[in-house]
């Protein structure tokens, strides 16, 4: 029978674990490899408004998860907060945050997307890009907006969008008759694909920066109900 003696125990118990470890080691991800899976902040600020009592656009919610994850800062609220949002907007931007801005909303939510246009337009503030989902009676598209796209079920509900006085953007007015309601079109995957395309293609594609620290929060909670 082979005897091993104590030294020779400890050093075998040593070798054991540094085997162990180094093992661990190669499994584990370095930081960088941490880093890198993470996604990379693209410049653009994307807020996205729910239409009645809150409760009934939650693709909005779904829509700002995907850009997160591709991303891109998106924010989802109420409708009802379109005005202290503008003003936040136009803080910031005084305060030298130029990013390209990017507005999307369902049903009453993609009426107050375009209340929301004509304030920032009061103020001197482009809007990079509008993308609507089935707005019910939205006012005409200022001239500081680039770019709107408008998803829509033409019905009592769902009405197409049009330039104002002075608009020199691109208006694109989809038809989505046969497809989806009113009820399910701000939930649409294939809608929620091109939507994304388009912000990418606003904020410039593949260009990322370094994501900001954290920022106060635009709207207060009495104002998120």
């Amino acid at each position: 029978m082979l005897m091993i003696l104590p030294s020779t125990r400890r050093g075998l118990r040593a070798a054991m674990i540094s085997l162990v470890l180094l093992a661990a080691g190669t499994m584990l991800p370095s930081s960088a490899d941490a880093r890198s899976s993470a996604p990379r902040h693209r410049p653009g600020h994307v807020y996205l408004m729910r239409g009645l009592l809150n409760v009934f656009s939650l693709g909005m919610d779904e829509l700002a998860a995907k850009l997160e994850a591709v991303g891109v800062s998106a924010e989802a609220i109420s409708y009802t907060s379109w005005s202290s949002l503008g003003d936040s907007i136009i803080a910031r931007y005084r305060a030298g945050d130029h990013q390209p801005i990017i507005l999307m909303g369902h049903s009453y939510g993609a009426d107050a997307t375009i209340s929301l246009a004509h304030k920032l337009n009061d103020n001197k503030v482009p809007v990079a890009l509008i993308v609507n989902f089935d707005p019910t009676s939205p006012g005409r598209v200022p001239p500081n907006v680039r770019r709107i796209i408008n998803f829509y079920v033409p019905t009592a509900w769902g009405q197409p969008v049009k330039g104002g006085k002075k608009f020199r953007g691109k208006i694109s007015n989809v038809d989505e008759s046969g497809a989806y309601n009113h009820f399910v079109i701000d939930k649409a995957d294939a809608l929620h694909r091109k939507a994304i395309a388009a912000v990418l293609q606003a904020v410039g594609g593949g260009k990322h920066i370094k994501r900001p620290a954290a920022r106060p929060a635009l709207v207060s909670a009495a104002h998120a109900q």
